[in-house]
């Protein structure tokens, strides 16, 4: 297995890698190519010089910006040509330059197209001959039908002991960078990791749901984001938890009631045959159904959260379809004393899944049966024209949901009344369940309620 260097030696042998690697850089220029640099920059000083005295011989001023060059620039000017006017204009050594020598210099750069450098160039400077380490740049250009040769030269300077200099100095200073490298490395870890090792100790509790990193002190942006999304997280776990053990507790008791009447029922027309009659029977029969909705709905819900629930649309009428909720629902109020009504709005054609909206208005009335306790039970299905939009709606009469609940009836399993009820219809997490359906149709959907008075459930779907 590959060995893992923690963050903090990660950080310190990355730094000294670039530390080295940028030395080593600046190493080779200063060194080893500062020679040609230093070549190169001088013999562009030449160039630019030459050309320079170029434009001002064909303006017509040569002395005064030649004076300027030469002293700027630390270099040699002469620019030889017949007319006394240009003849012999310049400075230093290059004024004793030799006619033989100077024809041979005007030859060469006429044959090299007008320009041409010369670094190793014999000639003689009165009795002496002049060093290899002086370089001369030559140009001939036509002024009033003449040729005229500019000569710029300097010398170029050994840099063996600059280089020598310099490499001693580059030791001296080297050690200095790596150990303020591996200061500012050790100084950057102790802000970078700790606030990691710090978060990495407590999200080893975030699966008890006991994360606390309320001491952490961030000196990052991103470590504050980091810090709040494990508390966010810790903070859904013992939700999740809480929800799970609710969930338990509901559906154990929804599985608890129908089995126990099937049970019961059951040995009552075993050990008692004149009770083996259609009532009883039906008892059972209906208990059965109830149990099997459960179980109809957890599979749903766990289909939706996996997202493998297929909708299967067609066109029907809006009308036809509240019509026929209504008709399954009308003896069941009936039978219990409560006061169901059908509101319809102009018919419309709407593309849905029939049997999963179907669904959710079995859920919603379902939820307005289960919690209405008040004597005149009223429940009314119905649409109503919304802007562009048709809104389905269930209303209640029943003892309503406060503001602080309302935004979490929604979720997976939440119950506003603690105190589990008897459901007449449905599994009980009807709301979670209808919620992932009319997601998956795309649909707004939400509830009005006023505590104590009233709720009435919703979603807008166009024709």
């Amino acid at each position: 297995m590959k060995k893992k260097f923690s963050l903090r030696s990660q950080l310190v042998i990355y730094l000294l890698v670039f530390v080295v690697a940028i030395l080593g850089l600046i190493y080779i220029f200063q060194t080893t190519l500062l020679d040609d640099f230093y070549e190169k920059s001088k013999v562009k000083i030449l160039e630019e010089v030459a050309n320079d005295i170029s434009d001002d011989i064909a303006d017509g001023d040569v002395e005064g910006s030649m004076d300027q060059m030469v002293m700027s620039n630390e270099v040699c000017v002469r620019v030889v040509s017949n007319n006394s006017k240009y003849n012999n204009v310049g400075a230093c050594s290059l004024k004793n330059l030799d006619n033989d020598s100077i024809n041979i210099i005007a030859q060469k750069t006429d044959e090299n197209g007008g320009s041409k450098l010369f670094d190793n160039f014999q000639y003689r400077v009165g009795n002496m001959t002049a060093p290899n380490d002086i370089y001369i740049f030559a140009k001939l250009i036509d002024i009033e039908n003449e040729k005229v040769m500019i000569l710029v030269s300097t010398m170029i300077t050994p840099l063996g002991a600059t280089i020598s200099t310099i490499k001693n100095q580059y030791v001296l200073i080297a050690g200095i960078v790596i150990l303020m490298s591996i200061i500012l490395a050790l100084i950057l870890s102790r802000f970078i990791v700790k606030p990691i090792k710090c978060i990495n100790d407590e999200s080893k509790n975030l699966s008890k749901g006991n994360y606390n990193g309320d001491d952490l002190k961030c000196i990052s942006k991103e470590f504050d984001e980091l810090n709040n999304t494990l508390h966010k997280a810790n903070d859904d776990i013992l939700k999740a938890d809480k929800a799970k053990k609710e969930l338990l507790g509901n559906v154990s008791h929804d599985l608890r009631t129908p089995l126990t009447m099937i049970v019961g029922y059951g040995e009552m027309i075993r050990d008692l045959p004149e009770e083996n009659n259609e009532g009883n029977i039906n008892v059972i029969i209906d208990e059965a159904k109830r149990l099997s909705a459960l179980v109809d709905d957890l599979i749903d819900v766990s289909k939706l959260e996996d997202g493998n629930i297929e909708l299967h649309k067609s066109d029907i009428s809006l009308n036809e379809l509240l019509t026929s909720v209504y008709n399954q629902y009308k003896k069941y109020c009936d039978g219990q004393n409560v006061e169901f009504k059908l509101k319809l709005a102009d018919d419309c054609t709407i593309n849905i899944d029939e049997l999963r909206i179907k669904q959710v208005l079995y859920n919603f009335i379902n939820n307005a049966l289960n919690y209405n306790n008040k004597e005149s039970q009223k429940i009314i299905l119905g649409s109503e024209k919304i802007d562009d939009a048709i809104r389905v709606y269930v209303y209640d009469n029943g003892e309503g949901i406060s503001k602080e609940n309302i935004t979490n009836i929604w979720e997976r399993y939440y119950k506003v009344d603690k105190e589990h009820k008897r459901h007449h219809l449905g599994s009980g997490i009807g709301l979670s369940l209808s919620k992932q359906l009319l997601e998956a149709h795309n649909l707004n959907y939400g509830v009005d309620s006023v505590l104590g008075e009233y709720s009435k459930f919703y979603f807008d779907i166009k024709a």
